[in-house]
C-alpha cells in the first residue's frame, strides 16, 4: 500500500468545521419520551423540560404544582407525520469548536462490540465487506452518525468478529457470512448464531500484510472502522496474528452479563470458568481503551454501546480524565437483587459510572440501576444521578428509535408489494395474527400460544377464521444448560396440541415459521398481519414492534405488546398486557379483532406519530445534546 498509513491520517485528522449553533425547531426542542409500563404509572406521570438533566447540582427542577417532572407532556394525536419529513431534520447541535463553555472537536468517536459491517475472509487473503440494508437500530444509529446529514465526524471503533477463512462455495460462503455477523448488532439480547464446533475451534492466521489490508478496507468504508483485534499476546507476532478460541471475548458478556439481565441466572460453578470469562471480558475491554486512545484527540465524544463494554468507560476516564463519554444500555437493567449475585458487581457498576452521562431505554431501567448503586456501592442516587467517587454521573431515559424513511422504503418496494399480494390470496377470508421473537423463554412465544388457546376457547365464532403466523429466530443468549431446546420442543408441543383440538385438515390455526426470512418476506408479513402481539417476559426494546407500525400504514393493524417491553413505555396508544395474565391476553386479542376502522385508524395514527417523531436521528441528537448539557453544568460547576 502506498501513502500515509490509515492509522497515521486519523491520528493526524484536521479539526472539524466550525459551526455556528442554531435554534431547535419545534418539534425537536422537547423530550418524546414517555414513562415505561408499570402500574399506575402512565405518560406524564415524569416529565422536566431540560431533557430529564438536572437545572443545577442541587437536583430536578419542580413542575409549578409541585410534583416532579421528568419528561414533559405531549399530544398524543397530532396530523400524521410523514417520513419525508425527515430530511428536513437537523441536528440542533451543531458541532464548532466550542459549546457555551464545554470544547469540542466536532468527532464522535462509537465504541461498538463487534463491527457494522457483514465480513468474509476468502482464501487468498482477500476481504469483502457488505452492508445489511435492515438490521437494527443500533446499526442505523452508526449509519446516520457516518452520513451526510449528520454534522459530525464520526468513526466507529469495534472488534473485527470471529474470523474464519471461507471457500468460493456459494452456500458455504453465505453460511461462514452468517456466522461472521454479530447478532449483537441485530437483536436486543445480544449473543451470535452458534455454529459448527470445529468451525469455533479452529485457528486462523492473519498475516500483517491481510491485517493491513482490511484496516485499510474499513477505515475508507462509508462508515469509517477502526478494528480492534482481539488475541493473546503470544500470539501476535511482527508476521501476522493467530486467531483461536475466538468465541471467548463474548463468553462473559452473553454467559453472565445478558443472562441476568434477562433476569436468567445460571447454576452455581467451581468459580474457575468465572475468574476465565472475567479476565477475557476485562482484557478485551481494556484492548478497545487502547485503540480509542490511539486515536482520540481532546474534545471529542465518546459513544459507548451496551454490556459488552461495561467496563470501557472507566479504563477511559483513568487515562484521559476530560474525556466527553456516554454510556447507551440497549438491554434492560434488572433489579438490585439480581445484580447483587453478579459476579465482579462493584467493577460493573464502576465501569458503567466512569462516563458522564447514562442512557436506558426505559425508566424502570434506570431505576434498578441508581438502586444497585445505593445498594450495592453506597452512593447517594436519584432518577436524574449517581454521586459517584469520583462526582455526579447523569442518568436520563432514551428508547432507541427505528429508521422511518428506510423502513418505508424497504417495506413498500415492488418485491415486497408481490409477496403481500401472495400472502393475501393464500390467508384469504383469514385474519392473521402475527409475531416474531426469538426461541427463547425471553421471547414469550409459550404465552403467546397458551393466550391464543383461551381465545379460542372463550370466542369460538372466531375458529377457522383466525391464524397466528408465528416466527421465530435462534435464540441468542448462550444454551449451555440445553434450556433452549427444550423449550423450542415445548413451544411445538403446544403448537400441535391446538392445531390438533382446532384444526382441520385444510385448516391450521398455528404455523411456526423457524427459517430465516427474507427481507422481502418479513415486511410482506409485517403487512399482512391484522394484529401483531408481543408476549415478551423481557427485552430491552422490539424493533418489530416499530417496524409493524411503519409497515400499517394501509391497514391499521392493532399492536398488542406486553408491559416487559422496553419499547412499550414509548407506544402508550397501544394494547398493553401482562402475559402472565393469559386470559386478559385473550380477551384483548378479540377487542383488537373487533376494534371498528375508525378506532383503528385513530390508534395507529397516534403510534405512527411518535414512531416518526421518535425516530433513529432524534435518538442520536438528543443523546448527544444531553451529553452537551450535562458536560456544560459540570463547567458551570467547577467554575464557581
Amino acid at each position: 500500500m502506498s501513502g500515509t498509513p490509515y492509522s497515521q491520517r486519523h491520528l493526524n485528522r484536521p479539526a472539524a468545521q466550525q459551526r455556528t449553533e442554531s435554534l431547535l425547531p419545534p418539534h425537536e426542542s422537547e423530550a418524546i419520551t414517555s414513562i415505561p409500563v408499570t402500574p399506575g404509572i402512565s405518560q406524564g406521570t415524569y416529565g422536566d423540560p431540560n431533557d430529564g438533566i438536572p437545572t443545577s447540582r442541587g437536583g430536578q427542577s419542580q413542575s409549578q404544582s409541585g410534583r416532579q417532572e421528568y419528561f414533559p407532556r405531549r399530544p398524543a394525536n397530532r396530523a400524521l407525520a410523514q417520513p419525508s419529513t425527515l430530511s428536513q431534520f437537523g441536528d440542533g447541535i451543531l458541532a464548532g469548536s466550542r459549546q457555551g463553555e464545554v470544547s469540542l472537536s466536532g468527532t464522535v468517536l462509537s465504541a461498538t462490540f463487534t463491527l457494522p459491517q457483514l465480513l468474509r475472509y476468502r482464501k487468498g487473503e482477500k476481504w469483502e465487506l457488505e452492508h445489511k440494508n435492515h438490521c437494527s437500530t443500533h446499526l442505523d444509529s452508526l449509519a446516520y452518525l457516518s452520513s451526510k446529514e449528520s454534522p459530525w465526524d464520526h468513526t466507529v471503533i469495534a472488534w473485527t468478529g470471529e474470523i474464519y477463512p471461507v471457500s468460493d462455495d456459494a452456500s458455504s460462503s453465505h453460511e461462514q457470512l452468517q456466522e461472521s455477523n454479530p447478532a449483537s448488532t441485530t437483536t436486543s439480547l445480544g449473543g451470535h448464531s452458534q455454529g459448527n464446533d470445529d468451525i469455533v475451534s479452529a485457528e486462523t492466521y492473519i498475516s500483517r500484510n491481510s491485517k493491513a489490508a482490511l484496516e485499510e478496507k474499513l477505515y475508507n468504508d462509508h462508515m469509517r472502522t477502526l478494528p480492534v483485534w482481539l488475541a493473546d499476546d503470544r500470539d501476535i507476532t511482527d508476521g501476522g496474528i493467530k486467531l483461536k478460541q475466538q468465541s471467548r471475548w463474548r463468553r462473559y458478556a452473553e454467559h453472565d452479563l445478558c443472562a441476568l439481565f434477562h433476569y436468567k441466572q445460571r447454576p452455581p460453578t467451581d468459580g474457575r470458568q468465572a475468574e476465565t470469562r472475567w479476565d477475557d471480558y476485562h482484557r478485551m475491554n481494556k484492548a478497545f481503551a487502547d485503540r480509542i486512545c490511539q486515536v482520540y484527540k481532546p474534545g471529542d465524544m465518546v459513544v459507548v454501546h451496551d454490556h459488552y463494554l461495561m467496563l470501557l468507560p472507566e479504563l477511559l476516564r483513568q487515562r484521559h480524565p476530560d474525556m466527553h463519554i456516554v454510556f447507551f444500555l440497549e438491554s434492560p437493567f434488572p433489579s438490585s437483587e439480581l445484580i447483587r449475585c453478579l459476579h465482579r458487581r462493584e467493577r460493573i457498576l464502576n465501569g458503567i459510572l466512569g462516563s458522564d452521562l447514562i442512557c436506558f431505554q426505559a425508566f424502570h431501567f434506570l431505576q434498578h440501576f441508581a438502586n444497585s448503586c445505593t445498594r450495592i456501592l453506597g452512593y447517594n442516587a436519584n432518577k436524574g444521578w449517581v454521586e459517584s467517587a469520583r462526582g455526579r454521573v447523569h442518568l436520563t431515559v432514551l428508547p432507541s428509535g427505528i429508521n422511518i424513511s428506510k423502513i418505508t422504503t424497504l417495506g413498500f418496494s415492488p418485491a415486497v408489494d408481490k409477496m403481500h399480494e401472495e400472502l393475501r390470496k393464500l390467508y384469504k377470508g383469514k385474519k392473521v395474527i402475527i409475531g416474531c421473537d426469538t426461541m427463547s423463554r425471553l421471547g414469550g412465544v409459550h404465552k403467546k400460544l397458551q393466550a391464543f388457546e383461551c381465545f379460542l376457547e372463550r370466542y369460538p365464532s372466531w375458529r377457522h377464521h383466525v391464524v397466528l403466523v408465528q416466527i421465530t429466530s435462534p435464540a441468542t443468549m448462550e444454551d449451555d444448560d440445553g434450556d433452549n431446546m427444550l423449550y423450542a420442543r415445548q413451544v411445538n408441543d403446544m403448537a400441535s396440541s391446538i392445531n390438533q383440538t382446532y384444526g382441520s385438515l385444510d385448516f391450521t390455526p398455528v404455523q411456526i415459521h423457524t427459517q430465516r426470512l427474507s427481507q422481502e418476506d418479513y415486511f410482506a408479513v409485517l403487512r399482512l398481519g391484522d394484529i401483531a402481539v408481543n408476549t415478551c417476559v423481557r427485552e430491552g426494546m422490539s424493533t418489530t414492534s416499530l417496524e409493524y407500525i411503519a409497515c400499517q400504514t394501509e391497514s391499521h393493524g392493532p399492536l398488542i405488546i406486553s408491559e416487559f417491553s422496553g419499547t412499550a413505555s414509548s407506544l402508550e396508544e397501544a394494547i398493553r398486557i401482562n402475559p402472565w395474565d393469559v386470559g386478559q391476553v385473550a380477551d384483548e386479542i378479540n377487542n383488537a379483532l373487533t376494534m371498528s376502522q375508525e378506532q383503528r385508524t385513530r390508534m395507529h395514527r397516534a403510534l405512527y406519530q411518535r414512531v416518526v417523531e421518535g425516530n433513529v436521528q432524534l435518538c442520536v441528537s438528543t443523546m448527544l445534546r444531553r451529553l452537551i448539557k450535562v458536560l456544560k453544568l459540570d463547567e458551570s460547576h467547577n467554575n464557581r
